[in-house]
């Protein structure tokens, strides 16, 4: 038997960043909730609450529309430089990853999935990595983590073309893709006409197994 467990929850005298998670848990569930706990991170209430606050990730609790409920210093920092998580919301409504977020976040509240992952563009060659779940000790939370990565330079993308067997032509297209170019923009750069580097894009998805552009960025950048 588990010995008793304290539950924190928002707007509460005891809040903590874990809200509405049971905090005296064994490790091994604590170790499941893969994305947003470390397994080590401490289980009691107040040390729970320093450690949050003080992690290097940058976490996020939001509610099932997105809207940020609570954040650490480092989710705060990324916030204040415009990245994710400013005037209240996760990913603003005019993103273009807004779609994409809203389509995560409706399969998270309907139970069709505990996690998800989605590649964020924040800038001309910035990006982040968000990661969203759910846990049933908190129905009404989603808790996020975002993780700033840095373009892809040409040696990873030379490596990732060759374990997927990419042309010369399909690698440099990738290379320009992750660093954030349309395919107009890539046509450009690289004097193809949009149909041929369109070619080249359903060509790189389907060497990678990955449909459409976004999963080509997801996977190349978790690969690297």
């Amino acid at each position: 038997m588990m010995g008793e467990q304290t539950t924190a929850t928002l707007g509460s005298d005891t809040a903590s960043p874990v809200d509405g998670l049971l905090i005296n848990r064994p490790a091994t569930a604590f170790a499941d909730m893969r994305t947003f706990y470390d397994p080590s991170a401490p289980r009691d209430l107040p040390e729970a609450d320093a450690w949050f606050e003080a992690d290097d990730t940058a976490r996020f609790i939001l509610d099932t529309e997105g809207r940020v409920l609570r954040t650490n210093a480092k989710a705060r920092a990324l916030a204040d430089c415009g990245m994710v998580g400013s005037r209240g919301l996760f990913i603003c409504a005019a993103h273009r990853s807004r779609a994409e977020l809203d389509a995560l976040l409706r399969d998270l509240a309907h139970g069709n999935r505990t996690n998800g992952r989605i590649l964020f563009r924040t800038g001309d060659d910035e990006w982040c990595i968000l990661d969203l779940m759910t846990t049933p000790e908190a129905p009404c939370r989603v808790f996020a983590t975002a993780q700033p990565v840095k373009p892809l330079d040409l040696a990873k993308i030379t490596a990732l073309g060759a374990v997927f067997g990419l042309t010369r032509a399909e690698t440099a297209v990738l290379l320009h893709l992750t660093a954030g170019a349309t395919p107009k923009d890539i046509g450009r750069k690289l004097d193809m006409s949009i149909h041929t580097v369109r070619a080249h894009l359903r060509s790189i998805c389907m060497r990678m197994g990955v449909r459409g552009i976004n999963g080509a960025l997801r996977l190349s950048f978790q690969m690297s």
